[in-house]
């Protein structure tokens, strides 16, 4: 497993395990459209985090430098998605405002523990420059 795929594994696992009690939470209090925002909300959340680790992989798999090449494109791409969708959202009827805001906020605070708990157990050094690596080479 790669070292991308370690940091974000727990906020991904954690993440999609507690949409379902989350939006039960919201139901309780919000109704339909509370529970439909907190289900929208961690999912956009989630989904931006898995796309940032399958890209960074990929770039990763060509060549141990080009994943720092493609962050910041990376970021913009995923970013210009997320501001779209969320300009959308936006005017949808089903959208519990407070709701969305407060579960957004929070799914992206966890997911940023998550991935600094996993980049704090994550063995990059050896993962990088293991046997037969280098900075340099490029990866098969």
């Amino acid at each position: 497993m790669s070292g991308e795929a370690r940091i974000v594994r727990g906020a991904l696992v954690w993440g999609s395990a507690a949409v379902i009690p989350a939006a039960g939470l919201a139901y309780a209090l919000r109704g339909g459209d509370g529970a439909a925002s907190v289900a929208i909300a961690t999912g956009i959340v989630l989904a931006n985090t898995a796309l940032a680790a399958g890209i960074s992989i990929l770039a990763g798999r060509i060549s141990t430098m080009t994943a720092a090449m493609v962050s910041l494109p990376s970021f913009a791409f995923r970013l210009a998605i997320m501001f779209t969708a969320l300009a959308w959202l936006r005017g949808q009827s089903y959208i519990d405002r407070p709701a969305f805001a407060l579960t957004f906020g929070m799914a992206v605070m966890v997911v940023i523990a998550f991935e600094a708990r996993g980049w704090k157990r994550t063995p990059w050094l050896a993962l990088t420059f293991g046997p037969g690596r280098s900075a340099t080479e490029e990866r098969p």
